[in-house]
């Protein structure tokens, strides 16, 4: 005959005192009460399950009161007798738990801004700049905080359609690409199984995109309109010696605004921009014209206290701001459909490429022209040549559209 277990008292297990070692008070149908000998007391319950003894762990005392205990007690004798081994219930509502906080960990915003961190070093900080404010402007809105798990091909749509709504279909483009890069790295990291973005056929929701071309001069009276109205201009020195010294040089904005002086070699006439500085993330060296060194030597009485060439106009500590050469520009009368500052750039392009077999040409090759604009070649083995090969043709053509721009001036 089976031993009856006299069940517990409410004041028993309370007086329960600890001892050397832990023991067990029993409450009858495998529910004891465990003492430790710290003095924690521990609710469980002993079981048998496809032949094996269990322990399931309740809880604590008295967090858990003998009445709450005895409740547990039942239905957990209720899943065995179905069939249903309690610690695997609790297993899997520990694992299904541990999902969740991994989701909420998980955020589109922190895995954007881990790839953010690692696609910093490939990339220029002005580019990278761009990046962030983009995704700040343009795509947080809609889903930062989401579980990068849980988004669906819907969500990034609405964001598109969105930019398209607004009718800024270059950026849409971009956005578009942009998460697409983000949820490639989310495959490759594991925190995700599919990239969703690549199932996105983006000609169907943007349809198709007219590429848009940076306003520009390339008839000579224009050129001579703009030039001469950058001599007359009115406004701060430092804005107005930039504005000289880029139509020469036309390398993107960033970069003549943020020029060091530590980058001008005088001896060689060169402008050695860092990689970190750089779209390409490739050191660049540029060869200057005699125009530009005398720029250069005129604003060296002015600057040469501060790192920057171009300081700001309120302090010589930081460098120009992004929005002065365009503020410049729409004070000389320009609107920004006729003519920005990476319009200097697209003027120097179309330039070479119309003047390279005139009579009156330069006669330099494409690769030249590219060199200069510091566009990437794709081929590796190519542009390691091109570094070399094309440094004297480089400085050949630089100082022939530097007395291009002169001529034009004049006549």
């Amino acid at each position: 005959m089976a031993r009856k277990t006299t069940p517990l008292s409410a004041l028993e297990i309370k007086s329960a005192k600890p001892k050397d070692k832990k023991y067990k008070l029993s409450d009858g149908r495998g529910l004891f009460l465990q003492v430790n000998s710290n003095g924690s007391k521990l609710w469980r319950l002993k079981y048998r399950f496809n032949g094996k003894e269990k322990e399931y762990a309740i809880g604590t005392y008295p967090d858990i009161t003998l009445s709450d205990a005895r409740k547990y007690r039942e239905k957990l004798r209720n899943q065995i007798a179905n069939n249903i081994d309690p610690n695997e219930i609790k297993k899997k509502d520990k694992e299904e738990i541990r999902q969740i906080k991994v989701k909420e960990t998980n955020s589109f915003y922190k895995i954007s801004q881990n790839w953010l961190t690692s696609y910093e070093c490939q990339v220029s900080n002005n580019y990278y700049i761009k990046l962030d404010k983009a995704l700040d402007n343009y795509v947080y809105p809609f889903i930062k905080n989401q579980p990068i798990e849980d988004i669906t091909r819907l969500n990034i749509i609405e964001i598109i359609e969105d930019l398209k709504n607004k009718e800024i279909y270059e950026t849409a483009n971009r956005v578009f690409m942009l998460i697409k890069k983000i949820f490639m790295y989310a495959v490759t990291h594991e925190y995700i199984k599919h990239n969703i973005v690549s199932d996105i056929d983006k000609k169907v929701i943007l349809g198709k995109i007219t590429q848009k071309h940076y306003p520009t001069f390339t008839k000579d009276h224009d050129i001579k309109g703009l030039l001469n109205s950058i001599d007359e201009y009115m406004g701060d020195y430092t804005t107005k010696m930039a504005l000289k010294m880029i139509p020469y040089v036309f390398v993107r904005s960033f970069n003549i605004r943020h020029c060091e002086w530590n980058e001008i070699n005088f001896n060689d006439k060169e402008w050695i921009i860092p990689a970190h500085k750089m779209k390409t993330k490739t050191e660049f060296i540029l060869p200057l014209p005699n125009q530009v060194i005398s720029i250069l030597t005129e604003m060296k009485r002015y600057s040469g206290d501060s790192i920057y060439v171009f300081p700001s106009s309120r302090t010589k500590k930081r460098a120009m701001s992004d929005n002065t050469l365009n503020s410049a520009i729409r004070r000389m009368g320009y609107s920004k459909d006729e003519f920005v500052p990476h319009g200097f750039r697209a003027m120097f392009s179309t330039i070479a490429y119309e003047k390279a077999n005139d009579i009156n040409g330069h006669g330099y090759t494409t690769e030249v022209i590219e060199a200069l604009l510091a566009h990437k070649e794709p081929n590796k083995v190519k542009s390691a040549y091109n570094r070399s090969s094309y440094k004297n043709a480089m400085r050949g053509l630089i100082e022939w559209y530097a007395n291009y721009l002169d001529r034009i001036k004049i006549t």
